[in-house]
């Protein structure tokens, strides 16, 4: 999990995570499995990862401008997700 909120690096990181994390997303969502429990539950799992990503983001540039901070908590983020296709 990123620690230091507020600089710039955190920001870049979490961008970076969820290009990944859309692409892979874009992957599971076009394979046949995607109609399965098991393919729709990861693919609603990862998509949760991408928006607890972006509200981090928005926080953390919340933080940065001295704007106050969200009220809600975004879950933090899980480690890497099993392969299953």
């Amino acid at each position: 999990m990123v620690s230091a909120v507020g600089s710039a690096y955190p920001v870049a990181a979490l961008e970076g995570q969820i290009r990944q994390d859309q692409v892979q997303l874009n992957d599971w969502t076009t394979c046949v499995s995607a109609r399965t429990p098991k393919g729709q539950a990861a693919i609603q799992k990862l998509s949760g990862e991408i928006s607890a990503d972006k509200e981090q983001i928005a926080r953390a540039l919340q933080a940065k401008s001295g704007a106050p901070a969200a009220t809600s908590a975004a879950p933090s983020r899980p480690g890497a997700l099993d392969v299953w296709a």
